[in-house]
């Protein structure tokens, strides 16, 4: 079976019409099996990988053949989709770095330019171009460590400069599409980007790239990329990026990756670009997915902390880290511009303390922190707020847990102030929560919200 696995054995590998596409996504698990076998004792054995990929290399070739020639679309197009399906089963079940490397070696770079060639010539047909890009997500999974490579080998930033170039290709080319209507927004446009999202999050989070390489010899794989992020993010409204799970469950641990670890990409953004990013982060912490707004709360810690310690650093940075406060200059005065922005998000988080059924509580902690010590006059006016709004014998009781929540907090974002205040704020929700439940002269009063930007 491990050398037979051709459409003469199991038809269902061939291009017949009797099959429909959607039949094809069988492809995927069939290899995946297949491919598990082929580990019981594959070992090092290159040999043994070469022959058990040998009816994928002779499909390839044929494929290749047909580009290169006058050739039948419908044919070649489904060749290429059972064996983006094949190479994804086999790609999902290689986890080992042996193995993998194996796979890439097979690809690379024979294969990759006529999976890109597809791309770019039937990017408006998810039934081709999802597979493909499926495939290339599986493949930027660093799973077990797999795409660990040695230290004398280039394959991870050949890898991710592949997936550069095909991410780059669909997000510009997926949007000369034009209008679409809402029923074929998602199949013809957002499912493909979610996709790329996807893959680009794991290529961010895998360490197995180091993106500072890219800069220093004058390579424009990683800046192109980050560009066809934020054209692919600005064609998207704020309520799909929502509405539709894969695509906000892809592009928000997208963001949590690089507001951690690529700040300087997001303070060089234009301020209209920015504004669109920080609103989806505020519009997102009030989502019911525990994933996104966890995803919503980090990006919005990191982006604080950059902005505190910036502001604590101010003046005392010496020559040599110019660039680096340039950059926080930017945001600051980009947040100087927009003081709402940070303010509402600050009112939201309240608001989903004290009112809300909090799930995610530690992640919740993380940001507010920050916020309060850089809106320090914003909070004391929200405290207020909240206090004032309830009945008067219920005002003092609420007032002492403002004050016990900020007990013991310094004006630092070092680990230890972290926690303490993490400390507080689970102590500083079951007091107010038993605070609004008290009987007072007045008790049957509903608690208002903390809505202060209205």
């Amino acid at each position: 079976m491990l050398k037979n696995h051709t459409s003469e054995h199991f038809p269902f590998l061939g291009i017949s019409d009797s099959y429909s596409l959607s039949d094809f996504r069988c492809r995927t698990t069939f290899y995946t099996a297949l491919t598990r076998l082929l580990m019981v004792e594959l070992g090092e054995d290159e040999d043994e990988f070469e022959n058990f990929m040998l009816p994928l290399t002779v499909s390839f070739e044929t494929v290749l053949q047909m580009f290169n020639n006058n050739f039948k679309q419908e044919d070649v197009k489904r060749m290429l989709i059972g064996l983006a399906r094949d190479l994804r089963g086999i790609a999902f079940a290689l986890n080992t770095k042996t193995s993998y490397t194996m796979l890439f070696d097979w690809l690379y770079p024979t294969y990759f330019p006529l999976l890109q060639q597809a791309v770019e010539r039937w990017y408006g047909e998810p039934a081709c171009t999802t597979p493909i890009l499926k495939l290339m997500a599986e493949l930027m999974q660093n799973r077990s460590q797999r795409l660990n490579f040695d230290v004398s080998s280039p394959n991870g930033i050949l890898l991710f400069r592949e997936a550069s170039k095909m991410i780059c290709t669909y997000g510009n080319q997926i949007l000369s599409l034009g209008s679409l209507s809402k029923d074929q927004m998602y199949p013809m446009k957002l499912k493909g980007i979610s996709i790329c999202y996807s893959a680009l999050k794991s290529a961010l989070c895998g360490n197995y790239v180091s993106f500072g390489v890219f800069k220093l010899y004058g390579d424009n794989h990683f800046d192109n990329v980050l560009q066809a992020f934020v054209k692919m993010l600005l064609s998207v409204s704020h309520s799909d990026l929502l509405q539709y799970r894969k695509l906000s469950q892809a592009y928000y641990p997208l963001l949590e990756c690089l507001t951690q670890d690529h700040m300087g990409f997001i303070t060089d953004l234009e301020p209209p670009v920015l504004l669109y990013v920080l609103t989806s982060v505020s519009e997102g912490l009030t989502t019911l997915d525990t994933v996104v707004s966890s995803s919503c709360c980090t990006s919005l810690d990191s982006i604080v902390t950059y902005l505190f310690r910036h502001i604590a650093k101010e003046g005392k940075k010496p020559l040599r880290c110019r660039e680096a406060a340039q950059a926080g200059q930017r945001l600051l005065h980009f947040m100087q511009q927009n003081p709402d922005v940070l303010q509402q998000m600050m009112s939201v988080l309240m608001n989903t303390i004290v009112f809300e059924d909090c799930r995610n509580q530690w992640s919740v902690s993380r940001p507010l922190l920050g916020l309060i010590l850089l809106h320090e006059k914003y909070f004391s006016e929200l405290r207020a707020s909240l206090i004032d709004s309830q009945p008067l014998p219920k005002q003092e009781g609420l007032a002492q847990c403002f004050r016990n929540l900020m007990e013991g907090v310094e004006q630092n974002l070092s680990i230890k102030n972290r926690d303490r205040f993490t400390q507080n704020l689970s102590v500083f929700r079951r007091d107010v929560a038993e605070a609004l439940r008290g009987d007072g002269g007045d008790g049957g009063a509903e608690p208002c919200g903390l809505d202060m930007m209205s």
